[in-house]
């Protein structure tokens, strides 16, 4: 399965390497989606598919700490878009960093519109139905974390 554009910008960031140095940890790394809105579609696409619907949203990558200089940075955020961004998505991307002491900084970046299509199959079991024809995920579609935590309490009475 694979992730969504901000998850992979992300997980690029926190592979890149500079004279043999990293970003940042990779655990210093953080993304989040903002704004989203689904954008319906029924166009067939691949014989047998279904384009249901495009999503668009904000996409948003925190570093913190971040020793890295903006410059390179931005400039491995930059080529990753130019390469991978598709013609709905933003070809510029916003910067802000804020200094936590002398040495590291909080660096966000956002990029303001990435689209992600949600493409569907035909399947006799699948659980969408459009025009009598049912539809399930195709494997470009469907974005499992691979990993997450859970913070809770646990409270005695």
């Amino acid at each position: 399965m694979s992730a969504s554009k901000i998850e992979q910008l992300k997980q690029h960031l926190q592979s890149a390497l500079y004279q043999g140095r990293m970003l940042a940890k990779p655990e210093q790394f953080d993304c989040w989606i903002e704004g989203g809105r689904i954008e319906p579609s029924s166009k067939t696409i691949h014989g047998n598919g279904l384009l249901a619907a495009r999503f668009y949203y904000s996409g948003v990558i925190s570093i913190n700490p971040c020793a890295a200089p903006a410059a390179l940075i931005c400039a491995f955020a930059s080529i990753w878009l130019q390469k991978n961004g598709g013609k709905y998505d933003s070809s510029d991307i916003e910067f802000s960093a804020d200094v936590n002491d002398d040495n590291t900084n909080e660096v966000e970046l956002t990029i303001d519109q990435l689209c992600e299509n949600i493409e569907l199959t035909q399947s006799d079991n699948g659980p969408f139905e459009l025009n009598g024809i049912r539809y399930d995920f195709g494997d470009q579609s469907l974005w499992i974390a691979e990993a997450f935590t859970l913070h809770g309490e646990v409270s005695r009475a």
